[in-house]
């Protein structure tokens, strides 16, 4: 009998692919996609095993048509345990493969218990089915092609005292699986709908020729402040040759830390065979920044922007406004492949994207892992990193750079002290002497001025030509703004996440235009003003928050140093019973900022203001803090078995507030287009990166508000849409009603 894995009907007569070709394709290309990662041999037994099931007589007479449901992939994780018995290792290893081949399909599952039943999707159940005789597979694949390696090469993570064995072997299960899903997937494209253009990208050497080309305009600097940056650029390539490990690049607003990092990381790579960069930033609006600058050194076709509010309709324009469509179309049909596994040497992508992935358990987010290995992986703004996450964020990067050949660079002007979660490690600054440069990039001075209503606030305001303001709240922003409305309007502008992105881009083009032409310009923003924004302001109001938080605002003030007097930051409290609901964390981080203004009052930007500022956060924080969410217990149970909880881990592990829902705002008349092809699409699937540009997230209880009321419309059972744009502020953004009864209409 011949087996078969999968068949192919579009052409003229139905095409077979045998299950032999299938798992030795599979195997072959898993044991290359895991080399990098170190495990090319786990990866290709695993793929040999992860199709055993379509061995079964059952199976083959479902690809013929007959409506019979297989649980095809539990075959191979029943048969690593059976193969693999002799000797803890050997037992450990093939638990390993079992999570990775019973997960294939439905993705990384829970350990489970013995008592589970075979509806409860762990891995324990699965293990104890009773399935259609798979034996077949035998006469085909020799038991003795199927091997493990001899002992794990992964150095287990250690913090201080404690071992975190079984979280390395978790990881290490993650890097397995990673290879066998894209490989699977790869491999089953290619024969369904033939080969696709994957790769051909420029390699490393020739991104670092292209890169110093582009760089050789700043070899004589003319100014100061570009003869500082020229320094700092070059400090940071000499140290290239580096080993790999963790670094930091500890440099003020303004200071060319984004092209100073990304010539570190290029030569970096080169010099010790490292594949790619990744750029891991917490921003969208960061993203589109510096996404633009690695385009122009390197090429828009080499450079891979993942997230939610890329825009593919506008990449498309710019690569056909110097290419035939036909090239086009190639360019970008290889960058949304790439989206799918990172195989491009420069990927831009959030902080949401990269660590959600991590600790993801479907096969779709986890396909890329395999890819991180052997990257230089870009922390900006590093002070941004999930507070609530970061014991798993940074026990994670550890493992990349202690068993899977990465190096790790976080850029900031505020650098966290991250060394207090991770000692032991040592962590290399590439700035040449901090301390210098801040003194150097100073240009502002930040002061605190008390308590101040709101009244108080917009009267000052009302004084100055341009000013900037950032609260903590979107109620108090919106409230302060129709305030400030009321003296100036026209001059008045707001930005919050209740605006769509589409709506904040605008606003934000508006703003600098007015800048720019010195014309009256007073701004009223929450945090999402603060950093990474290219704004120019000659003063700023800061409510009071973490250190950090103030100093990114203040480097929107006098950015561009055209001022030589210091661009005023006023830190003030607000006196206000709009400002009165404020997260906890930002309380307990305001109060820590207001003991360093009081300590370091002449310059509580500077390097000893912010470290005692961490310092000072980290200790009076609880550990429990930084792993709000108990991620690390789900691989650290201290049983003897290899007990993880892929799935849980996955579930519990969201960077946005899982409270929160999207929201559609019609904001132009692309978005009408967009809604009105949707609702003639087969596939309304397919509509959810382009409506990130005017999706907005809002509290669950919000949502209920608006729908109580029928402003909400429901497109193809997924996509909330605000029916009423009456809700919709033009200059404010979306309007949350109190209360109110009705019901939602749905299409």
């Amino acid at each position: 009998m011949t087996f078969y894995a999968h068949t192919r009907k579009d052409q003229p007569t139905t095409e077979w692919q045998t299950l032999l070709a299938h798992l030795t394709n599979t195997s072959n290309l898993a044991a290359e996609l895991g080399r990098d990662a170190g495990v090319s041999e786990l990866a290709q037994t695993a793929a040999f095993l992860h199709d055993l099931g379509k061995y079964s007589a059952a199976f083959q007479q479902r690809l013929q048509g007959a409506s019979i449901r297989v649980v095809h992939s539990t075959a191979g994780a029943q048969e690593a345990r059976r193969l693999f018995c002799e000797g803890q290792m050997q037992q450990w290893l093939a638990t390993l493969l079992a999570y990775c081949v019973a997960g294939h399909h439905a993705g990384l599952p829970d350990y489970g218990s013995v008592t589970d039943t075979e509806n409860e999707g762990t891995l324990l159940a699965r293990l104890k089915l009773n399935l259609q005789d798979y034996s077949a597979y035998q006469s085909e694949i020799p038991v003795e092609r199927l091997t493990l390696p001899k002992r794990i090469k992964i150095r287990p993570l250690k913090i201080e005292k404690q071992d975190y064995t079984r979280f390395s072997l978790a990881f290490l299960t993650r890097m397995i699986y990673s290879a066998l899903v894209d490989a699977d997937f790869i491999e089953t494209e290619t024969f369904v709908q033939g080969t696709k253009p994957r790769g051909g990208y420029a390699d490393i050497a020739e991104l670092c020729k292209k890169l110093d080309l582009y760089l050789a305009q700043f070899d004589h600097p003319q100014n100061a402040i570009n003869q500082k940056r020229t320094e700092t650029l070059r400090a940071c390539m000499a140290k290239a040759d580096e080993k790999p490990g963790f670094f930091t690049l500890t440099v003020p607003t303004g200071g060319g830390k984004t092209l100073a990092s990304l010539a570190f990381a290029l030569h970096h790579a080169l010099s010790h065979g490292l594949k790619r960069i990744i750029y891991v930033i917490p921003f969208t609006s960061i993203i589109e920044q510096n996404a633009a600058i690695f385009k122009l050194c390197l090429g828009e076709e080499n450079v891979l922007e993942h997230h939610s509010n890329f825009d593919w309709e506008e990449h498309r324009e710019r690569i056909r406004a110097s290419a035939p469509d036909d090239q086009t179309n190639q360019a970008e049909n290889k960058l949304k492949l790439a989206a799918e596994n990172w195989d491009i040497p420069i990927v831009v992508t959030t902080n949401v994207q990269f660590f959600e992935s991590l600790y993801a358990s479907r096969s779709s987010r986890c396909r890329k892992l395999h890819n991180i290995a052997k990257s230089v992986i870009i922390f900006d703004e590093a002070q941004m990193l999930p507070t609530g996450y970061l014991k798993p964020c940074l026990y994670a990067v550890a493992e990349l750079v202690g068993n899977y050949g990465a190096s790790a660079v976080f850029c900031t002007a505020t650098q966290p002290a991250l060394q207090h979660f991770l000692p032991g490690f040592e962590f290399r600054e590439l700035a040449p002497h901090p301390h210098d440069l801040f003194y150097f990039y100073r240009r502002t001075q930040i002061q605190s001025v008390g308590r101040m209503n709101d009244e108080q606030l917009c009267d000052r305001m009302m004084t100055e030509n341009q000013v900037l303001c950032i609260v903590n709240t979107r109620r108090h922003a919106k409230g302060l703004f129709d305030l400030l409305s009321q003296s100036c309007s026209g001059d008045v502008f707001h930005l919050s996440t209740l605006m769509c992105p589409e709506h904040r881009k605008s606003v934000l083009k508006e703003i600098r235009q007015r800048l720019k032409d010195g014309e009256p310009c007073r701004v009223i923003s929450t945090q999402v003003m603060e950093a990474g924004i290219d704004v120019d302001f000659p003063v700023g109001y800061r409510s009071l928050a973490g250190l950090d938080s103030v100093i990114q605002a203040a480097g929107r003030v006098n950015r561009e140093g055209r001022s030589a007097q210091p661009g005023q930051v006023y830190v003030f409290e607000p006196d206000s019973d709009l400002a009165k609901r404020m997260p906890a964390f930002i309380r307990q981080t305001a109060d820590v900022t207001r003991q360093v203004l009081r300590d370091f009052s002449e310059d509580p930007a500077s390097l000893d203001g912010i470290a005692a500022y961490f310092q000072s956060l980290y200790n009076l924080q609880g550990s429990h803090a930084y792993d709000e969410r108990h991620i690390l217990l789900h691989f650290e149970k201290g049983t003897d078995e290899l007990d993880f909880d892929f799935r849980s881990a996955a579930e519990r592990f969201h960077l946005i507030d899982h409270n929160t829902v999207p929201l559609i705002i019609v904001y132009d008349e692309r978005a009408n287009r967009l809604l009105e092809a949707l609702r003639n699409s087969p596939y309304p699937a397919s509509f959810a990166r382009k409506l990130q540009l005017y999706t907005i997230n809002i509290y669950e209880q919000e949502m209920q508000a608006l729908q109580s009321q029928g402003k909400v419309l429901t497109y193809a059972d997924r996509y909330a849409v605000l029916a009423d744009l009456s809700q919709y502020n033009p200059d404010s953004g979306l309007t949350i009603p109190q209360s109110g009864q009705g019901d939602a209409f749905f299409i």
